[in-house]
């Protein structure tokens, strides 16, 4: 089974001037909704990476079973966040699973679903990303092959750049559940989520 790397250190920039991962949804902070849902999955190990708001992030996840890690270089951009994550995997970690906080309409059996078919059909070089028509969501799952490369990733592209390097090894997970597919950026997102 995959581990969960869960990136949590954004700027927030689209958001104005707070931390939308502070922000509540239903008298819960989104992060809380998120964290919820992978932690109640079949992921081995759970790691958190912050950056902006580690110490608030860190009370709103007292308690739960995870690893959280202080990204103190997030303002470079996500690959500093997955890097930093990878890093803190289990030695015998053989897939990670990259998880973005501001993606509210994954569910737990989201989670499993894609865990699951990682399972049937990846390996250590296989990659496994959701897919509907010709887009790409998230979570992304790498096999321990790519470790090396997701640590070496720069400034703001994340894993696509993997994927797009490697897609012979990519395998589609067809999917048409919204959840794969919509995060929040703004504060109209935020209003897209509540009318859904």
């Amino acid at each position: 089974m995959s581990d969960a790397i869960v990136l949590a250190a954004g700027k927030s920039t689209r958001h104005g001037k707070s931390n939308k991962l502070l922000s509540e949804i239903n008298n819960k902070p989104l992060i809380l909704h998120t964290v919820n849902e992978i932690i109640n999955s079949k992921a081995k190990k759970v790691i958190i990476v912050t950056g902006r708001n580690h110490k608030e992030i860190c009370n709103i996840l007292k308690g739960f079973k995870v690893d959280i890690i202080h990204n103190q270089n997030y303002e470079t951009g996500i690959s500093s966040s997955i890097s930093a994550g990878v890093l803190n995997l289990p030695k015998n970690s053989s897939s990670a699973m990259i998880c973005l906080a501001d993606m509210p309409l994954l569910a737990t059996n989201d989670y499993n679903d894609i865990i699951d078919f990682h399972q049937q059909n990846g390996g250590g070089s296989t990659i496994v990303a959701p897919y509907r028509k010709k887009t790409t969501g998230n979570p992304v799952i790498f096999g321990k092959n790519y470790f090396k490369q997701l640590c070496f990733l720069n400034g703001d592209k994340g894993g696509k750049e993997i994927l797009d390097k490697n897609s012979e090894n990519l395998v589609k997970f067809n999917t048409k559940s919204e959840g794969f597919y919509f995060d929040i950026d703004n504060k109209n997102d935020f209003l897209k989520f509540k009318s859904l």
